[in-house]
């Protein structure tokens, strides 16, 4: 019998393919994650040629192969909204909040988000580049292989294009695939302070046709939130983005509920993001939508608060429902989508199964990279994790730890020391 030849065959005691991943998974198909004991995926070219039960896989295939009966392997996590170009700290408002500090008294002492514009502002070039690999590494090193990446901490012409320069050369570099979002729209800079509408027809003139006529983003954002900019402000920036051919991704119901998640998806966002005011009349609109609803229980987590997401009623309800990190200065400092999982088992009911399809298919549909990441199918990239676990449910259930032994990218081992 003729044999096919992988680059690489990956045995394992568990392969959980999350398969399949062509369509936004919703409902009860959240729970069904493919997992295959006694496994085996073949590589070629970068690609997985093949998936299935071992003794099946091995009697057609044959190339070099490595074993790992006590571990799992699991597709490459996708974090679909994270924030990690920043310079500068923000750890005594950390420090003010843990002792009680309200946000009103670390604003007057000097934080937010301004302190981390005017740090980022600051910094030299190749200074805030390092940084951000230094953050994108760590992300990697948690089994993210492909990742929303926002500009947002610049808030002027030149430092907003200076840091999708950097992504865009960071995500040519890294063994990560890199879907890069203008958020220019973060929050209003001090120059233009209680301004917004004057700020916002700045970004459409200014800054949205350079962006667009570079490749610099394929994703444009906004912070729609009560006080920074509302909906209504939302709306005519995003339609004017859209008029660019840019694709729309939103911040929506964090703190205040505007009506913006319904607006805004209905507009053609791809994912609506935070969702933690969303109200129970929302979610009907929603499902006419083929809008993502990405929660980050992190965020809620972080800022020691007891308000999440509605999370099992959405997906009870049938939304398609992601995770993501939020990874940001000021409210979420962690790049493991490993603690997204935890969180949203024990503070919004998921099951295993729903976190990990949250973490893998459905955020790559908020991407739209579904096509080619966040399940282990023929065809797909060979993007894949080695868990030190046997089980995939022991990942979120062991928290607050990285259990990612391996990284593969493209088949390809990462080797961290060579980042």
């Amino acid at each position: 019998m003729l044999m096919n030849t992988a680059d690489g065959i990956f045995r394992a005691g568990q392969v959980v393919t999350c398969a399949p991943g062509g369509q936004q998974r919703k409902g009860r198909m959240m729970s069904e994650v493919g997992a295959i004991s006694d496994g085996a995926l073949a590589v070629r070219g970068g690609r997985i040629a093949a998936v299935g039960p071992a003794d099946e896989l091995l009697k057609e295939w044959e190339g070099p192969l490595e074993e790992f009966p006590d571990s799992c392997i699991v597709p490459g996590l996708i974090d679909c909204h994270t924030h990690p170009i920043f310079a500068g700290s923000r750890v005594e408002e950390f420090a003010m909040r843990a002792n009680g500090a309200s946000y009103e008294q670390i604003h007057a002492a000097g934080g937010g988000i301004n302190s981390t514009v005017k740090a980022t502002r600051q910094a030299d070039t190749a200074y805030l580049k390092e940084l951000t690999k230094r953050n994108l590494c760590s992300a990697l090193a948690h089994g993210t292989t492909s990742l929303e990446a926002k500009s947002g901490y610049g808030l002027n012409f030149d430092e907003e294009l200076r840091e999708l320069r950097i992504l865009k050369e960071l995500g040519a570099e890294l063994p990560l695939d890199l879907a890069v979002t203008f958020l220019g729209a973060h929050a209003v800079p001090p120059e233009y302070a209680g301004h917004p509408e004057l700020y916002l027809p700045m970004l459409v003139e200014k800054l949205l046709p350079v962006i667009k006529v570079d490749g610099l983003a394929e994703w444009v954002d906004i912070f729609c939130e009560k006080g920074v900019f509302e909906l209504d402000m939302a709306c005519k920036y995003l339609d004017a983005a859209l008029a660019w051919g840019f694709k729309l991704r939103v911040h929506a119901e964090e703190f205040a509920h505007l009506g913006s998640a319904v607006d805004l998806a209905k507009m053609g966002a791809y994912s609506v993001d935070h969702l933690m005011a969303l109200a129970d009349d929302d979610i009907p609109e929603l499902l006419r939508t083929s809008a993502v609803c990405t929660l980050m229980p992190t965020t809620s987590f972080f800022l020691g608060s007891d308000r999440y997401a509605p999370g099992r009623h959405m997906i009870d309800a049938g939304l398609c429902v992601a995770l993501g990190t939020d990874f940001n200065a000021g409210s979420t400092m962690s790049f493991s989508m490993a603690m997204a999982m935890s969180l949203a088992v024990l503070h919004m009911r998921f099951s295993p199964a729903e976190a990990l399809i949250a973490a893998t298919v459905n955020s790559a549909h908020a991407l739209d990279m579904a096509d080619r990441v966040g399940s282990l199918e023929i065809g797909k990239q060979a993007d894949f994790l080695l868990l030190d676990v046997s089980d995939y449910r022991e990942w979120p259930y062991r928290f607050g730890m990285n259990l990612v032994r391996s990284v593969y990218k493209l088949g390809r081992r990462v080797n961290f020391a060579d980042l």
